[in-house]
């Protein structure tokens, strides 16, 4: 592991807090990838606090299944397998299929594509700029507010607390492909679509295609 400068602590944030979001940002990010081993006292060195706090961390990662912690050995970061791309892939066409079903009950159809046309713009630009971080945050955005905008606040938390296992999916390097975000964005088109059309069936299939599409190559793993 390199040698890192360790993070400012955010006002109000314990040592535990600081050690769960430093550890879970480098795994998100793929700094630390699955199958790697890592242990109390490096994150402690890394991050100048005290093992107890690390253990605390430690412990939070492993419950919402980041890492597997072993006595005397240390945390080993789980991998991603295909099992769980293809649930978050499952939960998501279900979440966001029946969210534009109730958008088109509401009659909102055309209000919310709308919106989603201006987010799909934004990716665009950001496209064409080159700017792969905002590349990914508008992409997310767009579904994250899709889900939004039926109005089912239980529904849209259970939807955000996918975010970061499809982040951890969708590493910055798969949107550096300029072939694929134009499929992402071709994929984000289609959706649209269906939406203004009110064509909930439509959407599914483009949704279910689109996701597909995207982690194709994940899929496919052994």
């Amino acid at each position: 592991m390199n040698a890192q400068t360790a993070p400012a602590r955010p006002t109000g944030a314990s040592a535990a807090d600081l050690v769960y979001q430093h550890v879970k940002t480098r795994i998100l990010e793929h700094e630390l990838e699955g199958g790697e081993l890592i242990s109390e006292g490096e994150i402690a060195a890394e991050l100048e606090v005290s093992r107890t706090p690390v253990r605390e961390g430690f412990i939070r990662l492993q419950t919402e299944g980041w890492m597997t912690l072993y006595p005397k050995r240390g945390a080993l970061i789980r991998q991603v397998g295909p099992h769980e791309i293809r649930d978050v892939v499952q939960a998501r066409i279900m979440v966001e299929s029946h969210a534009v079903r109730q958008i088109v009950a509401a009659g909102e159809q055309e209000q919310v594509a709308a919106e989603l046309a201006e987010i799909l713009d934004r990716q665009d630009a950001a496209r064409r700029a080159e700017d792969h971080d905002d590349f990914v945050a508008t992409d997310a955005q767009f579904h994250q507010h899709l889900v939004a905008s039926a109005g089912n606040q239980l529904i849209t938390t259970f939807y955000l607390s996918l975010a970061d296992r499809q982040r951890r999916m969708s590493a910055r390097a798969v949107w550096r492909d300029d072939r694929r975000s134009a499929t992402v964005l071709a994929g984000h088109r289609n959706l649209l679509d269906a939406v203004r059309a009110g064509d909930p069936g439509a959407f599914e299939t483009a949704l279910t295609e689109h996701l597909t599409t995207v982690h194709e190559r994940l899929l496919g793993a052994p």
